[in-house]
């Protein structure tokens, strides 16, 4: 199977084209340009360098967030449109999951992400008989109340990844066995995401494909606020 898998949800961008769990093509940049100048271009340049046309790949595989709104919203789009005009499978992959895969074998993986006030985006994984089992769900929590989840684990047992320095000054005071490995340790890797994606569900409605923020954004909020409400009619992104 041949997968094209890309992420912008973080900082990075990172892009890969692999057949059968083998990396014909990668590339990784966190030039000061915006994804949405560079993702297309770094997927064509990709394509190039595996050899093979857009129409010849099997499958798309994107992180769909949680992470930048606007990073985690150019990926998608990008991977909708592809799908729907190529008529290919689209999975999307959590960007915690996509980050917990640089953990450990047998550790409890923490994925965060630094969402500001000592708050993360958080989700924790661990490997149960070769499968990944997500044990704390994805969310939007303070840190506080992610190591209260956490207390029933062994620390020495709980390991962290892309934390940034703040976070990681939080979890050295409040689990100081904890294992903690720093952002620029642990980025996505998208060659990583496409082997994740093949052996996931592709979603079963590319039109009804959004990103997954976790929070509401500023846009949601004052939409909310001018008297709109998401009560099972329709939501925000769907108008939008």
């Amino acid at each position: 199977m041949k997968i094209l898998a890309f992420d912008t949800s973080n900082k990075p961008l990172t892009v890969a084209v692999v057949e059968d769990g083998k990396c014909l093509a990668r590339m990784d940049s966190s030039e000061e340009k915006t994804h949405s100048v560079s993702l297309l271009p770094d997927i064509q340049e990709s394509l190039e360098k595996s050899g093979l046309n857009v129409s010849d790949i099997d499958r798309i595989a994107v992180a769909a967030g949680p992470g930048s709104y606007t990073g985690v919203r150019i990926a998608v789009t990008v991977a909708k449109t592809l799908a729907f005009t190529l008529a290919k499978p689209l999975v999307g992959i959590s960007s915690l999951r996509l980050l917990a895969a640089n953990g450990t074998d047998g550790k409890l993986i923490v994925a965060v992400e630094d969402a500001r006030n000592d708050n993360a985006f958080a989700g924790a994984y661990i490997d149960k008989s070769g499968e990944v089992v997500n044990v704390i769900e994805d969310q939007h929590i303070a840190m506080d109340q992610l190591f209260e989840k956490l207390g029933n684990y062994p620390e020495e047992q709980v390991e962290f990844v892309n934390v940034s320095e703040h976070l990681a000054e939080l979890i050295q005071d409040a689990m100081p066995k904890a294992s903690v490995v720093l952002t620029k340790d642990s980025l996505p890797d998208s060659v990583k995401l496409a082997q994740i994606a093949e052996n996931t569900e592709p979603v079963k409605d590319i039109n009804a494909f959004v990103p997954t923020y976790l929070r509401l954004t500023q846009a949601e909020h004052d939409w909310i606020k001018k008297g709109h409400k998401e009560d099972g009619n329709i939501s925000y992104v769907e108008e939008i």
